[in-house]
């Protein structure tokens, strides 16, 4: 038979928890049982690979990952608007509508002063 289509008038099967194979059309009626294994369709899929939780690695890998918590950022040549340290750090966050440009934040590494301005 091949599946998943009734035998005697190739309308679509349908099977229940119980094993059951019925035709709404027809009245034809089986059971899961009767079939052999290689007429009863079958897929196996595989997860993509994912990176291991935290919580799953060794305590020595946990400790050198929490150690690198300051977040590194992009610098640029700009002096800081407090100290006047030459080099300030910065990212840019979409905090307003789409159509509008985004934020900048800047922090300065010796005094740690944040400031922004809007593009």
């Amino acid at each position: 038979m091949p599946w998943p289509f009734c035998p005697s008038c190739r309308s679509t099967l349908k099977v229940d928890s119980s094993g059951s194979i019925t035709c709404n059309v027809c009245p034809y009626a089986s059971n899961l049982d009767e079939l052999s294994p290689s007429e009863i369709p079958s897929s196996v899929t595989y997860s993509a690979l994912r990176a291991t939780p935290l919580w799953a690695k060794t305590d020595i890998e946990q400790q050198s990952l929490r150690q690198n918590t300051e977040p590194t950022r992009a610098t640029i040549e700009e002096p800081c608007i407090k100290c006047g340290t030459p080099e300030v750090g910065y990212y840019t966050v979409q905090l307003r509508s789409v159509d509008e440009g985004q934020t900048v934040f800047y922090e300065c590494p010796g005094c740690k002063h944040t400031w922004s301005i809007n593009n």
